[in-house]
């Protein structure tokens, strides 16, 4: 949030390190909980994301036409510069490194979420799968001696 909100001028240097770091303590608590087959799954999502970030320079690459599919306001960036209030640079397609684990597909909806990539929606099924280990009841099994 603070990469994302924060006032942090104009350079967005700031924005990668914190972008990055945080990526690396989010895969740290996914390695000391690895017995929750949810959080495999939601690790798997930060890898993903993570591996797509490191590779564009620490940031979420995101093009211009997948800006445009998504109605994405973006008055004022151009190509190489970071989009205001989110984790993406907008980059050409023929400039983005692994650009099939970048922002490449649109969801229209009233939230903020409008662009994602296949890494988030691991992430989601990643979320969904842990809540439901976290929240839903425990069959417990009787012992076989035990009628």
């Amino acid at each position: 949030m603070l990469a994302i909100y924060a006032p942090l001028g104009d350079d967005d240097l700031p924005r990668r390190i914190l972008i990055v770091s945080s990526y690396v303590l989010l895969i740290g608590f996914v390695l000391s909980n690895l017995r929750r087959p949810g959080i495999v799954l939601l690790g798997i999502g930060l890898a993903l994301n993570f591996i797509a970030i490191a590779a564009n320079g620490g940031l979420m690459p995101i093009s211009p036409e997948t800006v445009a599919d998504a109605r994405i306001n973006i008055n004022g960036v151009s190509l190489g510069d970071w989009v205001p209030r989110s984790k993406d640079v907008l980059r050409a397609p023929e400039d983005t490194h692994l650009r099939f684990l970048t922002d490449i597909f649109v969801w229209r909806n009233p939230t903020g979420v409008r662009a994602f990539s296949i890494g988030d929606l691991v992430l989601a099924a990643g979320l969904v799968l842990t809540l439901a280990d976290l929240l839903l009841p425990r069959v417990a099994r009787l012992p076989a001696d035990r009628p």
